[in-house]
């Protein structure tokens, strides 16, 4: 029996430049001896052969949404997306007989210019419906799905057809259907055509040495690729936090499985098991505990499921309110600690615990932690000096800045998890009202019920001009940091403060207590006040919303310093470390002071 033809698709928005990287993907592939057909799989026979005066009232092209039949909320919307998916069907099969009758024994390729998900994109569905279901399933059967990614000024210069803001909504569209399907990785479309062909060819090339059919084998002594675990309480999913610590597990776990099997064990109102971009997620039934009795149960089941499930390597996200769930203790293999949060102190100061004594304790069993900034690290050696400390900054997306927006703005953002006390809400509303600043103050984020009702009672307490978003997330999120003249982190803790990476990464200056963690920042555009020194950070909000010239030095700085981090760079630090761990099991790895002698772990020198 012939084996199934592979199927890969490149998919994005308008001006990503799908077609042309069609073009050099089957290029690639045919020098490297496959039969390749390509196939453009985007628009039903309705949509090309009705005139245009008629289509645009029965059709859901881009730039058309006063169309009846667009999305997929009226009967003729739906009916419109059985006949695209139909069609779909039908171009992919008409595809894959082409390319087996040009094989000669060749193994066949078919390459898609758009597929299922731009169909999803397209007509938006709910999910869980009939017709998200089909796509979804025409999805499961592609090997790869290239999905082009770019900030939406790259796309409207480029397609010079659809305003930024259409092109926005549908960008945000594309990577929330694919979190939702397998097999979706995503390519920078920003980069020069020349790296993103590199890029995808790599991509589709690692897809094809790990899965020798289009579905993902479950973890399984059969394999042969070694198990790696992933174990965080936060998931991009969850309702109560998906925070920094949920998307780099994200972002690691989908990079190792190009060359490990990977699970996440994770957590979730129903439990289950699910396989997603070759990643398969092991959700605890705790989701209906709430964040902080979830929190505890998970850290007495995680060591039950640590024995239980086979694994070669154990990375252990650390957890409040004592970080450690003692994994070491009970697993067969080698467990990394992943300190996002050494909450220890943080916890015993909050609910007048002793949980800082379970946490030193704990860290004595572990070998290794990654840690995500050089404070922790000290606290990591000083409680656990066998341990061996590995260095790695978190990363971010790199958005196409203009030179006259870096510094520039009319009020001051502050993103973050709603939890007025670790974050230092109640401080920084002191410091605005009392330090008489000219500019508002725009909230963002979100959290529990009760501490989203302790800031409404704050906010109609204060006579300031402060205004509370709720959570913002994509194209809004964009406009939230782009548009603001600086950003503020009041923490009282921190484990890395992600939200002022992305600041930096527009340009913006950060305003934030001086706490250890998050000193990596040190000449990088940021200003440091004195720790939860009230009067200070009210003074320096007055002094950077009044001066204009220090925000865009600033800004300036802290856009050069934002360049070097990347999410690709970070996730290659952590597969470095898991293949030598797994490699060397009982070898003695490098200590974070050599990492960083070599330059891999933060761009700037430890002192």
């Amino acid at each position: 029996m012939k084996p199934r033809p592979q199927l890969i698709c490149v998919s994005g928005p308008d001006g990503a430049g799908k077609s042309s990287l069609v073009r050099q993907v089957a290029t690639g592939l045919r020098g490297r001896g496959y039969a390749v057909a390509t196939q453009y799989c985007y628009g039903c026979v309705v949509c090309r052969r009705l005139p245009r005066r008629i289509r645009f009232r029965f059709t859901a092209s881009v730039g058309e949404c006063r169309s009846i039949a667009s999305g997929a909320r009226t009967w003729a919307g739906r009916l419109h997306g059985w006949v695209d998916a139909a069609e779909l069907a039908g171009t992919l099969a008409q595809a894959t007989v082409r390319a087996r009758l040009t094989a000669r024994g060749r193994p066949v390729v078919v390459v898609t210019d758009r597929g299922p998900l731009d169909g999803l994109v397209k007509f938006d569905p709910e999910p869980g419906s009939g017709l998200a279901a089909v796509f979804t399933r025409m999805a499961d059967t592609y090997q790869i799905t290239l999905l082009l990614d770019a900030e939406p000024n790259v796309l409207a210069e480029r397609d010079g057809e659809y305003p930024i803001d259409l092109l926005a909504k549908f960008r945000d569209r594309y990577r929330r259907w694919a979190e939702l399907l397998p097999h979706v990785h995503l390519v920078h479309a920003a980069a020069p055509p020349a790296a993103v062909a590199a890029e995808a060819m790599g991509r589709v090339l690692r897809r094809q040495r790990t899965a020798a059919t289009a579905e993902d084998p479950p973890p399984g002594p059969g394999d042969g690729r070694k198990h790696v675990v992933v174990s965080i309480f936060d998931d991009l999913r969850s309702p109560y936090y998906h925070g920094g610590g949920a998307l780099l597990v994200d972002k690691v776990a989908r990079r190792l499985a190009d060359e490990h099997r990977v699970t996440v064990v994770t957590v979730a109102g129903r439990g289950g098991t699910e396989t997603r971009d070759g990643v398969r997620y092991h959700r605890l039934p705790l989701g209906w505990a709430g964040p902080r009795l979830g929190q505890l149960l998970y850290h007495l089941l995680l060591p039950l499921t640590a024995r239980r499930l086979p694994h070669d390597l154990w990375l252990e996200s650390f957890t409040p309110p004592f970080s450690t769930s003692f994994v070491p203790l009970f697993s067969r293999s080698r467990v990394v600690g992943v300190a996002q949060s050494l909450s220890g102190v943080l916890m015993t100061r909050k609910y007048h615990l002793p949980f800082f004594l379970v946490e030193r304790f704990g860290l004595r069993f572990y070998d290794d932690v990654v840690v995500m900034n050089e404070a922790d690290g000290a606290t990591v050696r000083k409680h656990a000096p066998r341990a061996v400390t590995h260095l790695i900054h978190n990363g971010v997306e790199r958005p196409a800045v203009a030179p006259e927006r870096i510094g520039d703005g009319d009020y001051i953002a502050c993103l973050g998890r709603v939890d007025v006390w670790a974050k230092g809400l109640d401080l920084l509303l002191a410091a605005h009202a009392g330090g008489c600043t000219p500019m508002p103050l725009l909230l963002a984020g979100s959290g529990t019920r009760a501490e989203e009702a302790k800031l409404t009672r704050m906010l109609s307490a204060t006579g300031a001009d402060v205004r509370w978003l709720g959570e913002v997330t994509g194209t809004a999120k964009h406009r939230l940091l782009e548009g603001c003249a600086f950003t503020v982190l009041p923490s009282r803790s921190e484990s890395f403060g992600i939200v002022a990476l992305e600041s930096m990464s527009y340009g913006k200056p950060v305003l934030h207590f001086d706490v250890p963690a998050l000193r990596w920042m040190d000449g990088g555009g940021d200003v440091a006040v004195p720790a939860f020194d009230v009067d200070a950070l009210g003074r320096q909000l007055r002094a950077l919303a009044t001066d204009a010239h220090t925000r865009r030095r600033l800004g300036g700085l802290a856009y050069r310093a934002a360049q070097r981090f990347s999410w690709e760079r970070t996730t290659d630090q952590y597969v470095a470390l898991v293949q030598r761990l797994l490699d060397s099991p009982g070898a003695r790895t490098r200590t974070t002071r050599e990492v960083e002698q070599e330059g891999a772990g933060s761009w700037q020198p430890i002192r």
